[in-house]
Formats: C-alpha cells, sequence, structure tokens
C-alpha cells in the first residue's frame, strides 16, 4: 500500500520530509546496529544464531526503507517496528545494571563499541520519529527555514555529545550515576534535543519545550561534574586529551546556546498566543455603548 497523492502533497511538520529523516536515521541504526552485532558476538554475549537472525532482521530493515522511501506505508510502519524493538533490546541490554552493561562490554571490546550503543539510541528515535510522520505525511516539509540554523547546531552537538559520554564512559565520570543511567540519560537528553528542534518549526511550544528539557540535562551535567563537581576541565585535558576537554566544553556551549534560542521561541509562542496577549485586544476594544 502506497501513500495517496493528498498525503504526498500536504506540508509535513518539519523542515525536512519525514521520509528523508527515516532514511537516513534508519541507515545508520543498521550500521551502528550491525557494527554492534559483530562485537556481540566476539564479546559472547551472544551465539551464532542470534547473529543469523539479526542479520535477516537487519536485511529485512534495509528493504523496508528503501520501499518506505518508494512510497510503502507498510514498509514504514516495518521500518519504525524494528527501529523500536532495536531501541528496547539495546537500552535494556546494555543500559541497565546486567552483566553487559555499557562500561564492561566497553572495556572488553574497546570504548568505540560504547559510543555506538549511546548513538544508535538516538538513530532508533529518530527512525520512529520519521516513521510515524512519514505515515502521513512522507514528502511534505516547511518552507520557513528559521529553525534551520537550530538544527544544525543540534545535529552537532549531539555528535559532541555522544562523543563526551563515550569519554566519560572510560573514565566513569558520572558523579553519583552508574555509567549505564548516566549513559542512557545522556542518549535521552540527545533526542530531546533532536526531536525538540524537528517539532520546533511546527509546533513551537512542544518543540521549545523538549530542546530545554534536553539541553538543560547536558548542561547541568557539565556544571555538576566539571564545575561544581571534583572533575574540572584540566582533569579531562590530562586524562583523555585536550581534544575531549574541548568538546566537554563544546557540548555545553552548544547546549546553553540552544537553550536559550529555544526559551526565545517559547516565549515569542507564548505572548503571541497566550492570555496575556488577548486580555491586551480585549482591552484595545471599544466597550458597548449604553441603550
Amino acid at each position: 500500500m502506497r501513500t495517496s497523492p493528498a498525503g504526498r502533497g500536504a506540508q509535513g511538520p518539519f523542515v525536512v520530509p519525514a521520509r528523508l529523516l527515516l532514511l537516513v536515521a534508519g541507515l545508520m541504526s543498521v550500521a551502528l546496529g550491525s557494527f554492534n552485532l559483530i562485537h556481540e558476538l566476539r564479546s559472547g554475549n551472544v551465539d551464532v544464531i542470534y547473529v543469523a537472525v539479526g542479520g535477516v532482521v537487519a536485511l529485512i530493515w534495509l528493504v523496508s526503507l528503501y520501499l518506505a522511501w518508494r512510497g510503502s506505508r507498510l514498509a514504514v510502519f516495518v521500518a519504525g517496528l524494528i527501529a523500536f524493538t532495536e531501541f528496547g533490546v539495546i537500552a535494556s541490554g546494555h543500559f541497565v545494571t546486567a552483566p553487559w552493561e555499557i562500561d564492561v562490554y566497553a572495556n572488553h571490546e574497546g570504548l568505540p563499541v560504547a559510543a555506538v550503543l549511546i548513538a544508535l539510541l538516538p538513530a532508533c528515535a529518530l527512525t520512529v520519529v520519521g516513521a510515524v510522520v512519514a505515515w502521513s505525511h512522507p514528502t511534505g516539509r516547511l518552507r520557513r527555514l528559521e529553525t534551520l540554523p537550530l538544527l544544525v547546531v543540534s545535529v552537532l552537538g549531539g555528535i559532541l555529545a555522544v562523543l563526551q559520554t563515550t569519554d566519560n564512559v572510560g573514565r566513569k565520570d558520572f558523579g553519583t550515576a552508574t555509567p549505564e543511567d548516566g549513559a542512557f540519560a545522556a542518549a535521552v537528553a540527545i533526542i530531546l534535543w533532536l526531536v525538540g528542534v524537528l517539532w520546533l518549526a511546527r509546533a513551537r511550544r512542544t518543540g521549545a519545550i523538549a530542546i530545554m528539557l534536553g539541553t538543560f540535562i547536558l548542561a547541568d551535567a557539565f556544571v555538576t561534574l566539571h564545575v561544581l563537581g571534583g572533575t574540572p576541565v584540566s582533569v579531562i585535558a590530562s586524562k583523555s586529551g585536550v581534544v575531549w576537554a574541548v568538546i566537554a566544553v563544546g557540548v555545553a556551549t552548544l547546549a546553553a546556546a540552544s537553550f536559550v534560542a529555544a526559551l526565545t521561541f517559547l516565549v515569542a509562542a507564548l505572548t503571541r498566543r497566550g492570555p496575556w496577549a488577548w486580555i491586551g485586544r480585549q482591552s484595545g476594544s471599544r466597550l458597548p455603548s449604553a441603550p
């Protein structure tokens, strides 16, 4: 079943077409998931049968992404369902207290697998979001591009946040939180940041609140751990390298800037449509004359 011509021409909620988001995020999810699957086998966490089934699912995922791009609603549903399932499998296997929690897994297979796991969660989440929107608005997009710079900043900030969280996993630097809890919180913050920016183009208040939540989590973690806590930026530079210290500062800077920008959008949306604007309009109206 394919989307109707009316659905193709309808205006979507994002500044990019939903099917493009579904394709890009889906391909990233397949690539990251396949990389992780190889290391799952090497570590002994899964057996050959599990890997074979995972390979078949990855192939189905790729085919569904292609057909979803061509307009098949069934393929859109399958791609979103697999992404949702992958999110749950990864979160329940490595972001909880388990034999192969993320720091143990990274110690055994190398720190890059931690980066892959952290990046895989936002990729799967964006795939699900893309599938939900592509069900009814696969090619439509908003022509208003005022939120596009913020989208670019959020993508860059999300990438840097993945790298920073990976370094924190390597140093086990999450304050009182465990590495799996701290890494999962960072992944959720990245998801809120990215999804919020996407929705900001159409739903100002919802998108702005999501951005503010996500960026606050990241900025607050930086202040708590590296400004007020016992791990200043100089310690990051000495243990991990200057580049990693710059990345940590960069994440906090981009998060703070996005928070301020989102707050600006939120205030503008509230003052334009909120009750105070309505009261102002009513106060300027003429009172009815006496009979």
